[in-house]
This record gives C-alpha cells, structure tokens and sequence, in this order.
C-alpha cells in the first residue's frame, strides 16, 4: 500500500512539472509542432494565450464615436474612461432618448452635474474637480454599467495611455477616491455614536430639534441632548444628539444652540 501511495505522489509531482512546463514554455512548444507538422492552422491556439490579445480593446475618441447607433451601429459609451456597450438599453440610449448625450463618448461629469445640453471634450471627464461624495457615486454607476451592460474596453485619452495603461491623472483619482471612501467610513462611524436629531419647522416657532431613544433612526438606551456638529475640516453642521459621556468629545466639534439649556433634550431657533 505505502509503495503504491508514493508512486502515485511520483505521478503527481510528473504532472504538475509537465504542467508547469507546457506553461511556461507553450509559445516554443506551440512553434515546434506547426514547424514538425506544418500546419499552420493551429497558429490561432498561441494568439490566444499571447499577452497581446488579453489585453482590453483600446479606443481612440473617434473611435468611440462611431457608436453612436447610426446606421445600425451599437451604441458604446464611457464613464471614467471604461467602455461599455449599452445597446440593449436602446430605449434610454437611442437617438432623441433621455441618455443619448452619453453616447460615443466620456461625459462622466455630467453623471453628477446633470448637465445634458453642452458637451466640453476638455472637461466633460475631468472628474477631481468634484466634491468626494461625488466620486464614490461615480463609482456606483460604474459597478452599475458592469451589472448590467457589457463592458468593451478603455478609453485612451485622460485615463488611459495609448498602451492602455493607467495615467497620472487616474492614479490621483484613485487617491482622492479612496480618501472619499475613508472619509465616508468615518462620518458613518460618527453617526453611529451621534445620531441625528428629530427636526421641524414652524413659521411661528422657527425650527425645532429634539432628541429621543430613537432619533436619527437609531434605538439606544439613551436619549441625548441636540448639539451642532462640525467633523473635522467640515464647514457645515448637523443636528445631533450627543450622549452625556459624549459632551466633551475632542473627536468632533459641538456647539450647544443659541437659547438652549445645556441639557435640555429639545430647542427651538430662528434663522434670520
């Protein structure tokens, strides 16, 4: 028994060695047996394992604009320069459709801006003028066009080189977008331990915030005391509702409202 087992870990160790060989060696391989043989029809079986033909289709801006679904040609847009067809959305994408400006080109901005009318080659993909959050749903709508449509290949040009390599540009993309993912994580964190305050309005009372066991949408053990909110390097505030422990955080910054008791769980103020 134990010599037949270490005849078959002989086997395998023969097989995953040819395994490895025919891998590294398969061009040389592949060339040998078209010369031996001379049939050159099996020429095709390299191309498909050449480096060359993995790589993703490169497009040029004239390119791109081709497919535009003119004289039944697909229709192919770009966001974030990634190439995508989308001709089984005709509906939304077709000529005189509510999507078509997207069509035969990379107008990423206008995903957020929704600016339809004017299309500016310079500065309809220049993406890091926008706010973080902006980016990270840059980001969604590409993971939707990934679901939901086929994607073609890149875009040469602000992302992508003419080898099909990331540019500068992209990589400080990528940076602020992962700052804006940090930053997201943490303000989501931040409302988990300050949630927001309920909020209304009245033409007779002004605005009035006040917190429960539930405000914010948040069921705790503690009700809390409405505070102005300022995270860090933020200009704008929210209302939260800040648990006694909590009062004298170095984490955020927290104001106490105009007119309003230091502990009192509801105020009322007016915007002039």
């Amino acid at each position: 028994m134990f010599e037949f087992v270490k005849h078959l870990f002989k086997l395998q160790f023969l097989l995953i060695l040819v395994a490895v060989l025919a891998g590294v060696y398969y061009n040389q391989i592949v060339n040998w047996i078209i010369k031996e043989t001379g049939n050159t029809t099996d020429a095709s079986i390299s191309a498909k394992y050449d480096s060359s033909a993995l790589r993703e289709k490169l497009f040029t801006r004239h390119e791109l604009a081709q497919f535009n679904g003119e004289n039944g040609a697909p229709l192919y847009l770009a966001i974030l320069g990634r190439v995508f067809d989308v001709t089984k959305g005709s509906k939304h994408y077709g000529t005189g459709c509510a999507y078509n400006f997207f069509v035969g080109r990379d107008a990423s901005v206008s995903f957020i801006n929704g600016e339809f009318e004017v299309y500016d080659k310079e500065t309809a993909d220049d993406v890091v003028t926008l706010n973080p959050n902006d980016l990270i749903s840059l980001e969604n709508w590409v993971q939707f066009y990934h679901k939901e449509y086929t994607h073609k290949g890149i875009l040469i040009g602000r992302f992508y080189n003419e080898k099909g390599q990331k540019t500068a540009y992209h990589h400080k993309y990528l940076a602020i977008l992962e700052q804006a993912k940090l930053g997201k994580a943490k303000s989501e964190q931040l409302l988990e331990i300050y949630p927001d305050c309920n909020i209304e309005w009245s033409g007779e009372r002004g605005t009035h915030v006040w917190c429960t066991k539930a405000s914010g949408g948040k069921h705790r053990q503690w009700v809390g005391y409405p505070r102005k909110l300022y995270e860090i390097g933020a200009e704008k505030f929210r209302c939260a509702c800040v648990n006694e422990k909590d009062l004298k955080t170095e984490e955020v910054m927290l104001k106490i409202y105009d007119n309003c008791a230091p502990l009192a769980h509801d105020c009322y103020y007016k915007v002039d």
